[in-house]
């Protein structure tokens, strides 16, 4: 029997490999590609911030860019910076030293008083007095005021450690008028009485150094003279002037009156504002 040769040379495994090769790179180039554009079309892949950003000029159909509420970006907050605590004031000595200096203060009081405070008192107790009924059918009229100057002024420390009491006495001022009686003539009469005006002046370490904090003033010794053609006008008038319904009128009105208070600060003030005050 003829010998068949059964030894098939097989196939180079290096050449098989290398077909693969050849035959898969095409397939590997396809897909590579295909997801490529499938990261691109659909946004995945590494994030970029700049992309986060959405500009509305060139995308103006974009969600944010339609008129729905866009993200604002929260407020920083701002750092506060705390105010420093005023300097403390040696009041002792801020106190020792205006007292010792108190007669500008009382030469202040003096020029505010003839300048300005006459004729706002005066004007205050007309306003008062005019019209005033008194007893029953009578009214007082026709007030003439006359107003006299400061006898007494008083500067004294208190009530507080940092304040500086004081009192100034204007004696015998009187207002002369007439009242108006039924079937009589009407007879003139004349009320004389003392005003006191109380004041605190406060020291502290603000842009004023001292300013009137507190200005009070007391009608006191009223008593009133003239006619006494009727007893009823008579008892009356006693009655309203010395019985304390005058003296609370005219303490009403003239406590009231801001413009007198700030223009007696001001003059105290700028007397006193000059002076090397200690701090």
């Amino acid at each position: 029997m003829e010998e068949v040769d059964t030894d098939i040379n097989p196939t180079d495994n290096s050449q098989m490999t290398q077909e693969k090769t050849i035959v898969h790179l095409p397939m590997k180039t396809f897909i590579a590609t295909t997801l490529t554009g499938l990261i691109l079309a659909t946004g995945f892949g590494t994030f970029n911030p700049a992309s986060a950003v959405i500009d509305c000029d060139k995308t103006p159909d974009a969600p944010l860019c339609s008129g729905e509420p866009r993200p604002r970006p929260r407020p920083k907050p701002q750092p506060t910076t705390p105010k420093p605590a005023p300097a403390p004031t040696n009041y002792p000595a801020a106190i020792a030293f205006v007292l010792k200096n108190s007669n500008l203060i009382e030469q202040a009081i003096d020029k505010v008083w003839n300048n300005f405070g006459k004729g706002v008192v005066a004007q205050k107790i007309k306003d008062e007095l005019n019209g005033k009924r008194v007893g029953t059918g009578m009214r007082i009229k026709d007030v003439n005021v006359n107003l006299r100057n400061i006898t007494v002024k008083e500067v004294k420390p208190g009530p507080a450690a940092n304040q500086i009491s004081v009192r100034v006495v204007i004696p015998n001022n009187n207002e002369e008028f007439h009242v108006s009686v039924p079937l009589i003539p009407d007879p003139s009469f004349r009320v004389f009485h003392d005003l006191t005006m109380n004041l605190i002046l406060t020291i502290d370490n603000s842009s004023e150094p001292i300013k009137v904090a507190r200005l009070n003033v007391q009608v006191s010794n009223a008593d009133v003279r003239g006619s006494n053609l009727i007893g009823s006008v008579v008892k009356a008038l006693g009655d309203f002037f010395t019985g304390g319904d005058f003296s609370r009128g005219i303490e009403s009105k003239i406590n009231q009156d801001i413009p007198l208070l700030k223009q007696l600060g001001g003059v105290i003030k700028s007397a006193i504002d000059s002076l090397p005050i200690p701090k």
